[in-house]
């Protein structure tokens, strides 16, 4: 396994070519794969021993434009406008043209845009969004230090390399579902639900 910068060249070529890259978010560290190769999902499953039917988020820049691939209504774009970048992931309704991977024929897709500035970075130097989930085997705690995430994962073949760096928190990211014109919290991190509900519904 290789450590790395997230301006190294080759952290870049890990996860272009379809292998799983370590990373540090603002939360907790990540394992991330390009959201459009089966053979990537398929690698960061095996990596974490997860469920190969549990969706994985998706994190883009904050330039990337999600309209062809997902519903965006008016009020969740208000509360996308809001929160992020930042410690939120979003549920919304997909489109057809959203990889199959993203959604898992539930139509239904997590938008993450993180709030850590070298992760945005990255992200931005990228022609795809990512998946990311956290960096820990199956029922494990997450982790949010370079060294728990080196020991777990140094000997797994398909994460090829792991982003030395920083979390600011522990805190995994609030998951609100915004479907059918409902705010819905399923996970509560630092973002708190009545303040969604006032962006997503424009109240005072």
């Amino acid at each position: 396994m290789d450590i790395l910068e997230f301006t190294d060249e080759k952290a870049r070529k890990i996860v272009e070519d379809g292998y799983v890259l370590a990373l540090p978010t603002e939360t907790v560290y990540g394992l991330g794969v390009r959201w459009d190769s089966e053979e990537a999902y398929e690698r960061l499953v095996k990596a974490k021993n997860r469920r190969p039917d549990k969706p994985i988020a998706v994190m883009c820049s904050k330039d990337f434009d999600l309209s062809p691939y997902f519903v965006i209504t008016p009020g969740i774009k208000r509360v996308m406008d809001k929160f992020l970048p930042g410690p939120l992931t979003v549920l919304v309704k997909t489109k057809d043209e959203a990889p199959n991977q993203s959604h898992l024929g539930t139509f239904v897709a997590g938008i993450r845009i993180p709030g850590k500035k070298d992760l945005l970075d990255f992200l931005s130097s990228l022609p795809f969004p990512l998946q990311v989930t956290s960096a820990n085997l199956s029922g494990e705690p997450a982790t949010s230090s370079f060294d728990e995430v080196y020991n777990i994962f140094k000997d797994t073949k398909d994460v090829e390399g792991i982003v030395k760096g920083t979390c600011k928190s522990n805190v995994p990211t609030t998951v609100v579902s915004l479907l059918d014109d409902e705010v819905k919290v399923i996970r509560q991190g630092e973002i708190k639900e009545e303040d969604i509900r006032k962006a997503y519904y424009q109240e005072d």
